[in-house]
């Protein structure tokens, strides 16, 4: 019998031994099952939110000639090419995987360390930015004109659209794709109008500040990107692109360890080229609407800047350290920040919610960091009849509720 002989004495005692150890086994495996349904998930929500940062830049309501939400499209897309390319066969080292989605980002840009401010100048008045920001929108600090977009800001917040806000943009998807097919610009306005207003209600971290308590702002902001939306929706050039879009991001494959999968940049850089002329077709599809006419913040000269800094929230999570700094060089996202300077300002105060502003040496206006109401800054402060508190009163504003206790406050008095 050789090494098959058994003692037949131990045979009894064997047999429990064996059931026991099938059943343990049994139960790993079904452990294993379900840490891999786990880890699916993981790569699926981290998936989605690179697509939902990548829609949020340029077609923030998510609408397509087809009436779907690109993001969502695209993403049916990830998982169709993520069940087929991911592999286990990588590594888990601590630069992969050890982090949360938002610190893998931040990780890759540069710091902005306390008491700094990033590089840039106003495009209208030529003012250089000096002082600080709390939130990606960069403002003037003199004319409050819309400067730049600070991607590690907007990666320190959650913009990612929530439930209600989905909802409402699949309740128009049907309706949408009948209207585009009709060719009704004007009933197509009118629903991207509604899901507008659901984007800046429910995914407030993704717009400006200014939309907090200026209703004037949020109508004329719903209008002007409405009016891109239709016209992106009825190009054929743009249809066209937004179909090729969904096919390169089909073709991704995808590397390493599966709970920190890595895009393969040789599958990513076609995919950046193709955004690259998706970007310009509708800065010129925009131009030659007169669309700078409709936006409040007048921010063509960094409409580019916003859909690259959507774009890389989404993406430079997923790249290997040399390809993410390599995106960001080529899209000119590389942030650099400068010593904040309020040596020469005059402390005031927003009439809007009290809070501490600083008035420059021939500033005119600027955007309270707070609140997000444009302050006029130019004229002296008004003081409070009931309380005695001083503020400067929001832009274009002669009456308002002081700050401080509510009390009526005019340009002439107390009401």
């Amino acid at each position: 019998m050789g090494l098959f002989k058994r003692d037949k004495q131990e045979q009894p005692d064997k047999v429990p031994d064996r059931l026991a150890l099938a059943q343990e086994r049994m139960a790993q495996a079904q452990q294993m099952r379900e840490q891999g349904m786990q880890i699916h998930a993981q790569i699926m929500h981290v998936q989605q939110q690179a697509m939902e940062s990548i829609a949020q830049a340029y077609m923030p309501a998510g609408e397509t000639a087809e009436g779907q939400m690109p993001q969502l499209q695209m993403y049916q897309a990830m998982q169709a090419a993520a069940s087929d390319q991911l592999s286990a066969g990588g590594q888990h080292t601590q630069a992969q995987g050890s982090m949360s989605w938002a610190r893998q980002v931040l990780a890759i840009l540069a710091p902005a360390e306390p008491g700094f401010v990033k590089r840039c100048s106003c495009a209208v008045c030529g003012a250089p930015k000096k002082l600080p920001t709390i939130t990606a929108y960069v403002y003037c600090d003199y004319c409050a004109s819309l400067i730049d977009y600070d991607l590690r800001r907007a990666c320190e917040g959650d913009t990612t659209p929530g439930p209600e806000y989905a909802a409402i943009v699949n309740g128009t998807n049907a309706r949408a794709k009948a209207v585009v097919a009709a060719g009704d610009r004007d009933a197509y306005r009118d629903l991207q109008k509604t899901v507008y207003e659901a984007y800046v209600r429910y995914v407030p971290m993704a717009v400006s500040h200014r939309a907090r308590n200026d209703p004037g702002y949020v109508r004329a902001y719903v209008d002007y990107m409405a009016e891109a939306a239709v016209v992106r929706a009825f190009d054929p050039t743009a249809q066209a692109l937004d179909a090729e879009m969904t096919q390169r991001v089909m073709g991704l494959r995808y590397v390493g360890y599966m709970l920190s999968p890595t895009v393969d940049p040789e599958s990513f850089w076609p995919l950046v080229e193709l955004t690259e002329k998706q970007i310009e077709v509708y800065e010129a599809l925009y131009r030659s609407a007169n669309l700078a006419d409709l936006d409040p913040d007048r921010s063509e000269h960094v409409v580019g800047k916003f859909a690259w800094s959507g774009f890389c929230q989404g993406w430079l999570g997923m790249l290997p350290a040399d390809a993410a700094q390599q995106l960001l060089e080529r899209t000119g996202l590389v942030n650099e920040y400068v010593p904040v300077h309020t040596d020469d300002g005059q402390p005031r105060h927003c009439g809007g919610c009290g809070g501490d502003i600083t008035a420059l040496p021939d500033a005119k206006a600027l955007i309270c960091e707070g609140c997000g109401r444009m302050i006029d800054v130019d004229s002296a402060e008004l003081r409070c009849a009931n309380c005695g508190g001083s503020m400067a009163l929001p832009v274009g504003v002669d009456n308002i509720a002081c700050p401080y206790c509510e009390a009526r406050v005019t340009r002439v008095g107390i009401l």
